[in-house]
């Protein structure tokens, strides 16, 4: 899918998808830089939800940004994304316990865009 997405081919999602609850507003963040006379790209999505992921299966993450641009983070098959998850317990009377997930991914191309 990299490869497709950096010949400017289309990619369209063909798999189910599981959309995620989420507890606060994510955020993606992603950083460009050179490596042996090729472009890397490093992208970082952190969010907050009451959810638990499957992590110990490899997961891509579908992103829509408020431009209504669609993004493809990490694919479902090598190289992966690295997931890692915190959890934290609530007080009594208090919200309820949430997983923060910070999912990165480095390729030459790591947000791949494509069609719904």
């Amino acid at each position: 899918m990299i490869y497709q997405a950096l010949t400017g081919f289309p990619v369209n999602i063909s798999s189910s998808t599981t959309e995620i609850s989420l507890k606060s507003i994510p955020s993606c963040e992603l950083e460009e830089s050179p490596d042996n006379n090729t472009q890397i790209e490093k992208a970082k999505l952190s969010f907050t939800t009451l959810d638990t992921l499957p992590t110990s299966m490899p997961l891509a993450f579908l992103i829509t940004t408020t431009a209504g641009n669609h993004y493809i983070l990490g694919t479902r098959e090598k190289l992966y994304p690295t997931i890692k998850v915190t959890s934290n317990t609530s007080k009594p009377d208090a919200e309820a316990a949430v997983h923060r997930y910070e999912v990165s991914f480095t390729a030459r191309k790591a947000l791949i865009p494509y069609n719904l």
